[in-house]
């Protein structure tokens, strides 16, 4: 066996965590089968990865803390365990592993609901703060360019609270219950050119950012009656951002 096969057969097993076996190399020799199928029960290498796995998880919660927080244990327990089963935990990037994670456990919450509005509020803060690293306030003549086209912004967040935001927030904080899910709904932007990261949102604005699921000509928005000055705010904020012109399809 190649020592990049061998080395590629251990992390398999380390990772293994579903009852598969991991030692799928067709190279792989029935004696070499079964030296590393005796390893993997060895008690020292239960004990790597042992180890291995409660380090990847305690990564994980660090990178999830807010909305892990507001989880039953039970739930908690259940996505963290199933995010390491598929090889969650491991990536150096912190910022990498929690929009991944957020991204998991959003798909696992209901809607509406104030854990998912904490688990996007959660996703949205980070994708601004990364944001503040590269964004510049554009130029917001361009508008007026017959060639200019916008899209939403790459560092920004639409978030619906379901009950008056400083009280889901109270909650958090306090560990105190939360209020009840409401119809009436607050929504904040969140983007790296807003102070504090993000505001509340204007029915314009939560218009004109859902209608920008993809680029669109500046003008086809002021022909429909988006304004101008909505448009320039969401740029200040980054919640918009310019984008490559469209081409026509031959």
């Amino acid at each position: 066996m190649a020592l990049l096969e061998f080395q590629t057969s251990l992390g398999l097993l380390v990772r293994a965590s579903d009852g598969s076996d991991p030692l799928r190399y067709p190279t792989l020799t029935p004696g070499e089968h079964g030296y590393l199928s005796s390893l993997a029960g060895s008690d020292a290498f239960l004990f790597t990865t042992k180890v291995q796995r409660s380090w990847c998880a305690g990564r994980a919660a660090k990178a999830a803390y807010l909305t892990l927080s507001i989880l039953e244990s039970e739930k908690r327990d259940q996505l963290l365990s199933e995010w390491v089963n598929s090889g969650g935990g491991t990536r150096s990037f912190v910022g990498a592993e929690s929009a991944a994670f957020l991204e998991f456990i959003g798909k696992h919450l209901d809607d509406p609901s104030h854990e998912l509005t904490i688990c996007e509020m959660e996703m949205a803060a980070l994708r601004a703060d990364e944001g503040t690293q590269h964004f510049e306030c554009p130029e917001l003549s361009e508008i007026d360019s017959p060639h200019c086209c916008l899209q939403r912004g790459r560092y920004a967040g639409l978030v619906r609270f379901y009950a008056e935001p400083q009280q889901v927030l109270n909650a958090l904080i306090k560990r105190e219950p939360y209020p009840p899910v409401s119809s009436k709904i607050t929504t904040l932007l969140f983007g790296p050119g807003f102070d504090r990261l993000h505001r509340t949102a204007s029915w314009n604005e939560v218009s004109l950012y859902e209608r920008l699921l993809s680029a669109a000509p500046a003008a086809e928005l002021l022909s429909e009656g988006f304004r101008r000055e909505i448009i320039q705010g969401l740029l200040k904020g980054g919640a918009v951002e310019y984008a490559e012109p469209m081409t026509a399809v031959p």
